[in-house]
This record gives structure tokens, C-alpha cells and sequence, in this order.
């Protein structure tokens, strides 16, 4: 019985979460997603509510995770590679033109100041407007404006109330919140005016300078006689003056060239790209030669080995992110730990060249205990008469690590070693806690010195004043893709000619 009653709450959650997602959306005219919605509570509706569907029980909500969290972003941010999605083309079309018109107004030359009392019925906000030329009585509302008879007016001849209507108070309009929603508040008056609340006690009528051509897909500035023809996903002047918002367009492989050929984004790019193979490999190298060191060193039975081995583990357990940022106060220039103890005045994290040592040092802080674990159950699996036998034929130590024991230990060890350079060359934590990709590089507004090419993508997609350009940081994160995977794909294919060496 607490099974049927189980289930027929998780139905009634999940349908009503559905079918209010689809109201919703249906509200706001996003179709696609409307859609998507539908089909998946109809989907899991029949797989759970069949007999037939017993194995996709099991599969559809991992499927549905996978398709939302990793095929969609995959498949959105190729196609915004392709756009020119950023900051000043985010909206539609229609959005950007409304926007434009919204934007480039003046006061109307006369008749247009009012005396405002505002107004309220329910939760509806109204203008009580009194011309303060003409001294006629309107209520404007976000339908529109209309004249007004009853009003109740003062000993000025302005309008105070109106029936049907209760009026706010000067202490109500000190309320912040209603503050903002009367100034927001706009009364449509003709396609291209409106008024709109000057302060708690006035308004005015402010009209468009800007009126938008639809035969000729132009926007005309009257106040200067501007003509803006459509181009690009904006609107621009034949002298290359553009007028802003633009919207959203498909430009091709635009991108993609800019990336190559422009300079201030190749330029950064290709010296970002070079710095995070360097940052990969010696992230590899160094983690991996000091943890093979160390397995090597502990291998032998000893007093206390297993504490020694305990101890080295210590860095992998605590969580990367507090480590950085604790790395980050210890090598601070004026107050950090190191500078401090040994008297130096090295600038850990503010010269180019010692904060690429810095987050290569504390990198290999963080990877050096996964490397030792690694290696040393490696090397626990290599059989001792391989090394015996090669003792009594004369061997010494270095012959019988390099001829034996590393070519067995590459075997297992490889796709590890493939996956944590896969790993270090998209490791954005270890950089952005630590550096946060700087120091500041020349030439560059976005890129920083330790900037490694995930996060040169996040700031060209997200630093506020730098980046919002979606579509270059798509395309970034392309080529990231695209080398990784050729980086992994010719690795694992060289990892099988170890594996015959077995």
C-alpha cells in the first residue's frame, strides 16, 4: 500500500511540475521547449505506467540527465559558435528594434508635462495625469490613455483621485519597492511615445526619435537624420556608425576565422594555447616523476611505511579548492608565509614567469599523492623474479628500472597518464583560484599570463567589462574539444603498442 501511494505522489509531482512547465512556457511562446516538455512527461508517463517497459525504467532517468547536462550543452554550444551571441546581441530581432526605439527619446516640444497622482485598483497601477498646459484630466494605464470627467481635482485644478480607484499616499511612494514599479511604469500613448513618471508628483510624455522603415529594413534617427540599414544583426550607418541593441544571427564560420586571423583574439589565443600544453605536460611530468620517485622509495620494506605512506596522501584527500586558495595566502608578495619565512620579496603570483612556477608548484602539491598511489600498486603488481632474474645477469638498480620495470609500469599506468593530461589541460580550478589566469598579458584586455584555454574561454563568455562573447568562447571551446580528443585518441593507440610488449 506505502508502494502505490508512493508512486502515486512521485506521478502527481512529476505531472504537475510538467504540466505547469508547459503553461508556462506556453505563456512566454517558448514552443521548442514546450514541446520537449510535453513529450518528456508523456515519455516517462508510458514507461512507467507500461509492463512492456520494465529495462527502461532503469535507463530513462539516467538518459534524461545525460541528454540535458551533456548532448544538449554539447549541441548548443556548437550551434552559438556559429552566432554572433554576445553582449549587445542577445535579443530577437523584434526586441532589439522595440529597444532602440525605447532608447533614443526626447521630451515632446509641447503639452506634455503633467501632474501626476498615482493610482491603484487591486494590484493595477494607474497615472492620474493632469496637462499642466491644458489642465485636462487623463488616467493612463499600460493599455493606453484615456480622458477623464469625475476626477476629483485640488484647488489647483489638479487631479487627486478617482473613483473606482484608491490613490497612494506620499509616504506610500517612499516605499522602495513601489518606488521602482512607478518609475518602470510606462503609459503607451502612440506607437512611438509614452509617458512615464518623471517623479512621485510628475510625468512626461516623451517620444522616439528613432522610427524603424519596415519596406526598406531601416532604422531612421530623426534628430539627426542618421539612416541605419540592416546588416549583420545591427542596424549601421554606411560611415559605420551602429546603433545598439543588435540581435542574434547565424554568421558562419566567422568565428572560427576571427579566432585564426583577428588579431586581438589570435593573438592572446595562440599564446594561451601554446602556455596550456606546456601547463599540461609538465603538470603530467612533474606529478607523475614525483610520485614514481616516492613509490619507488617507500616499495621497500621499512620501518614506518606505512605511516610514510598515510602522510603522502594527505594533499589528495583535502579538497583541491582549499588548497589553492590556501596556497594563494601562503604565496602572497607582502604577507605570505614563504616571502616572510625566507626573507624574499619574490612576486609568487604578480610576475608572468613566477606565477606560471607558482601554479605549476602547487599543481604538483595537489597531483603528486594521485601519481604515488597509482604507481605504487603498479609496481606491486610487477612479479619479483623479473627483477631477480635480471640481478643475477649482472643488471644494476637503473638497468633494471629502465628496462624492466618502466616499460611494465607504462603499460598499466598510460591511459592513466593520457587522462590526467586530458584532466590538467581543462583544470580551471587550479588556475582561477589560485591566479584567476593572471598576471594581466600584454596586448590583452581578457587573457592573463596563466591563463590556460578553459579559462580564457570562461572570460570571453563571462567577465563582466572583458568577455560576454558567447559565440568566440563557443569556438574556443571547440578547439578545446577537438584537440583533447585528437590528443587522446592518438595516445590510446600508441598505449596499445606497450600493451603488447605484456
Amino acid at each position: 500500500m506505502k508502494l502505490i501511494l508512493t508512486r502515486l505522489v512521485a506521478f502527481a509531482a512529476i505531472n504537475g511540475v510538467g504540466l505547469w512547465s508547459i503553461t508556462t512556457l506556453f505563456t512566454l511562446k517558448q514552443w521548442i521547449a514546450m514541446s520537449v516538455v510535453a513529450v518528456l512527461t508523456l515519455l516517462v508517463d508510458f514507461v512507467y505506467l507500461s509492463r512492456k517497459t520494465l529495462a527502461s525504467r532503469y535507463l530513462l532517468p539516467g538518459t534524461i540527465f545525460l541528454v540535458l547536462f551533456q548532448i544538449y550543452p554539447v549541441f548548443y554550444t556548437a550551434y552559438t559558435a556559429f552566432t554572433n551571441y554576445s553582449v549587445g546581441h542577445m535579443v530577437t530581432r523584434d526586441e532589439a528594434i522595440q529597444g532602440v526605439i525605447r532608447s533614443y527619446v526626447q521630451p515632446l516640444a509641447t503639452g506634455g508635462d503633467f501632474n501626476l497622482t498615482v493610482v491603484h485598483k487591486g494590484d493595477t497601477l494607474g497615472l492620474l495625469l493632469t496637462n499642466t498646459d491644458s489642465k485636462k484630466v487623463y488616467l493612463g494605464t499600460s493599455s493606453g490613455l484615456s480622458a477623464v470627467s469625475n476626477a476629483t481635482l485640488d484647488q489647483d485644478g489638479n487631479a487627486i483621485a478617482i473613483p473606482g480607484w484608491q490613490s497612494y499616499q506620499t509616504k506610500d511612494l517612499m516605499d522602495p519597492v513601489l518606488q521602482k514599479r512607478v518609475t518602470s511604469f510606462e503609459v503607451p500613448v502612440s506607437g512611438s511615445s509614452y509617458i512615464s513618471a518623471d517623479s512621485t508628483s510628475t510625468a512626461i510624455e516623451q517620444v522616439s526619435t528613432v522610427k524603424y522603415d519596415q519596406v526598406r529594413n531601416r532604422l531612421v534617427d530623426s534628430s539627426t537624420g542618421y539612416v541605419f540599414p540592416e546588416r549583420s544583426g545591427n542596424f549601421i550607418a554606411p560611415d559605420g556608425t551602429r546603433i545598439d541593441p543588435g540581435w542574434r544571427v547565424n554568421v558562419g564560420t566567422k568565428n572560427f576565422v576571427s579566432v585564426l586571423t583577428d588579431k586581438r583574439i589570435s593573438g592572446p589565443f595562440f599564446r594561451v594555447f601554446v602556455w596550456t600544453f606546456v601547463w599540461a605536460g609538465l603538470s603530467v611530468l612533474t606529478t607523475f616523476a614525483m610520485g614514481l620517485a616516492l613509490a619507488l622509495t617507500l616499495n621497500k620494506k621499512m620501518k614506518g611505511q606505512r605511516i610514510y605512506r598515510s602522510l603522502l596522501v594527505i594533499p589528495y584527500a583535502m579538497p583541491a579548492f582549499l588548497s589553492v586558495l590556501i596556497w594563494g595566502g601562503l604565496l602572497n608578495d607582502d604577507y605570505g608565509l614563504i616571502n616572510r619565512t625566507f626573507g624574499s620579496h619574490i612576486p609568487w603570483l604578480f610576475d608572468p614567469f613566477w606565477a606560471k612556477i607558482s601554479v605549476l608548484m602547487v599543481n604538483l602539491w595537489l597531483g603528486f599523492p594521485y601519481m604515488f598511489l597509482v604507481t605504487t600498486g603498479a609496481l606491486q603488481s610487477i612479479p619479483a623474479e623479473f627483477s631477480e632474474a635480471a640481478a643475477i645477469d649482472g643488471a644494476n638498480a637503473w638497468q633494471v628500472f629502465r628496462r624492466i620495470n618502466l616499460p611494465l609500469l607504462m603499460v598499466s599506468i598510460s591511459p592513466l597518464l593520457i587522462a590526467s593530461f586530458a584532466y590538467n589541460f581543462n583544470n580551471f580550478g587550479s588556475i582561477y583560484l589560485l591566479t584567476g589566469g593572471g598576471p594581466a598579458m600584454n596586448g590583452s584586455d581578457v587573457a592573463g599570463a596563466t591563463d590556460i584555454l578553459i579559462s580564457y574561454t570562461y572570460k570571453l563568455a563571462f567577465a563582466v567589462g572583458k568577455g560576454e562573447n558567447y559565440g568566440i568562447a563557443s569556438t574556443v571551446s571547440i578547439f578545446i574539444f577537438v584537440i583533447v580528443a585528437s590528443i587522446s585518441a592518438i595516445s590510446f593507440r600508441r598505449t596499445r603498442a606497450l600493451e603488447n610488449m605484456n
